[in-house]
């Protein structure tokens, strides 16, 4: 007797599963070391059961990437949404970002630091992939507009901010050997230093 098709929810929830084991895969091994065959044989199935669930490596690497990407979409559209003063959506949108990345370092490793092989640019023509660093760049432009901050490109102050926070992650995800403490507390000093440096004249401190 033929055993009954899985339900939709069955399919999902066995689809996050395959997604945190490909995750714990490329964290361990890197990117290039991911292949379906070995993914399913970390799984106990074979490869052409796994193809059911993702017909390739890229469509595996899309999903697992949006599914990330929504979750983050969501901690920044919180804090764009609720946040009035646009340096604490700011600081806030940073540490939402660092705790993304330290929460789930084989997710962070998959996303950002391995994902050079051109897999998911598919991901990168969807506006919705784009969203939080849009809203970041909206909250570092209404700084500068209320002279909190002061005027220069937008985007490039965005870059700068994100990119000083990402670089703490990083290296705290990469460097096992060496101790930072907390990085939630170098998170903080480091947006300390970042907006003070930022700050208008007469801004208030």
């Amino acid at each position: 007797m033929p055993r009954p098709a899985l339900t939709e929810e069955e399919i999902c929830s066995f689809r996050r599963t395959i997604l945190a084991a490909a995750a714990k895969i490329v964290g361990r091994e890197g990117l290039a070391q991911l292949s379906m065959r070995g993914l399913a044989d970390s799984l106990g199935m074979t490869a052409g059961a796994l193809y059911r669930y993702y017909p390739s490596k890229q469509d595996l690497i899309i999903d697992f990437c949006r599914d990330a990407i929504t979750d983050l979409r969501n901690r920044f559209g919180d804090i764009h949404r609720t946040r009035e003063d646009p340096l604490s959506a700011i600081r806030s949108m940073m540490t939402a970002y660092a705790r993304f990345g330290l929460e789930d370092r084989d997710r962070f490793r998959m996303l950002f630091l391995e994902n050079d092989q051109g897999l998911t640019s598919p991901l990168m023509t969807d506006e919705e992939t784009l969203l939080p660093y849009r809203q970041f760049t909206e909250q570092v432009t209404r700084a500068q507009i209320s002279g909190q901050i002061r005027t220069s490109d937008p985007v490039r102050t965005a870059q700068v901010i994100w990119g000083g926070v990402h670089g703490l992650v990083t290296l705290s995800s990469t460097m096992n050997d060496f101790d930072f403490g907390s990085v939630d507390q170098l998170v903080d000093e480091m947006l300390d230093v970042l907006i003070r440096g930022l700050r208008s004249k007469g801004a208030a401190q």
